[in-house]
């Protein structure tokens, strides 16, 4: 973070950006085994549902910050408010007490990630840039070709890799198959709302950037509200009780603000979709990574989770891909016309995550 505070240009800017994603991916997964590992088993959905709890507040709290601190100084105060917070986190974790864990070696697969960092590049850039290629042009359909070829790669690697990426001996767990489906709709749809709306806002209502961001506060606001409910009734209930209604309820509500939203600001229908967005997160978000988690020792927690939020993260580039693929392609056709069609990418990959949500068999 404090190579991106002072980074002197936007691709030294990237790069450090590059940087931290890979030090989030190493500490999301070791986040959440550790509260699982500590919330007890019988408590994985409760327990993911406070730690769900902490990132909606921290996802409720961080725009009114950061945008006071960006229109008082600059953008680089995002990245250096990180820096203390960064610090903070250390400290906590620092501890005198020996591990009692059992310390294996273990090498990172770089072939693999090789192939999956590229495969995914390959698939992702021909969806952005469908506008000015075309999506049947040579060049995507080159690099669509060459996505397939590297992806089927990893996988067939990955049968015989313990260290792969995909960590295919999970997925014998039905469980775990469908979360891993899920995460990857779900990816799509919740990433995909919040540049959607915000366009929207932006680019149609001619809202402010503030304005449109405090708006959208009340989607974490929501989720903050529900996690740890949902969570309760997971380990209690199993997790259908809790997926299928925050899914049809995230659904419906983003399918009525497409079928009436207009070029008229109209909070009567935006405001129940960002906090039916709240509720579909609090039920979905959580659910999947403790249902990545259940049915895996404790070894495997981590490796688990981290397939289950890969996963989350590549259906999140996807979601931000279509957006802008559906919004640029669609612009000759009018600009409202073309933001009101990104909206309706929400219902139809929340009924798709919907959809095998109803395979899931009760914990």
């Amino acid at each position: 973070m404090i190579l991106s505070t002072f980074a002197p240009s936007i691709w030294l800017l990237i790069a450090t950006r590059g940087l931290a994603a890979v030090s989030q991916a190493l500490m999301g997964p070791a986040a959440v085994a550790l509260v699982i590992r500590h919330g007890g088993r019988g408590k994985e959905s409760e327990s993911i549902g406070r730690w769900g709890f902490y990132t909606a507040v921290a996802g409720f709290i961080a725009p009114l910050i950061v945008t006071q601190l960006i229109s008082i100084f600059s953008w680089r105060s995002l990245f250096g408010l990180q820096v203390p917070l960064g610090l903070l986190v250390l400290y906590c974790l620092w501890t005198d007490d020996p591990p009692n864990e059992d310390n294996r070696f273990f090498q990172v697969d770089r072939l693999g990630s090789i192939l999956t960092i590229a495969g995914l590049s390959c698939l992702i850039l021909p969806i952005v840039k469908s506008n000015s290629w075309g999506f049947t042009s040579r060049r995507s359909l080159l690099l669509f070709v060459i996505s397939i070829a590297l992806l089927s790669l990893l996988v067939r690697k990955s049968f015989n890799s313990d260290t792969s990426p995909l960590q295919i001996h999970l997925f014998s767990n039905t469980n775990f198959s469908l979360a891993c489906g899920m995460s990857l709709f779900a990816g799509i749809a919740f990433y995909a709302h919040w540049l959607a709306v915000l366009l929207f806002m932006v680019e149609i209502w001619e809202f402010s950037i503030v304005k449109s961001g405090l708006l959208l506060t009340l989607m974490p606001a929501s989720m903050s509200f529900f996690s740890v409910w949902f969570g309760k009734i997971a380990d209690f209930k199993g997790f259908r009780p809790v997926v299928i209604p925050g899914l049809v309820a995230y659904s419906s509500l983003f399918l009525l603000m497409w079928i009436f939203i207009s070029e008229e600001p109209g909070m009567p229908i935006t405001i129940p979709a960002l906090i039916g967005s709240g509720i579909g997160m609090a039920s979905v978000w959580p659910t999947l990574t403790s249902i990545g988690a259940s049915g895996t020792d404790d070894i495997s927690i981590g490796s688990a989770t981290s397939v289950v939020h890969t996963i989350q993260r590549i259906g999140g580039a996807l979601g931000i891909a279509i957006v802008l693929a559906v919004t640029s392609s669609l612009s000759d056709s009018g600009n409202f016309y073309a933001h009101r069609s990104a909206i309706l990418i929400m219902p139809i990959a929340g009924a798709l995550t919907l959809f095998l949500a109803l395979f899931l068999k009760d914990s």
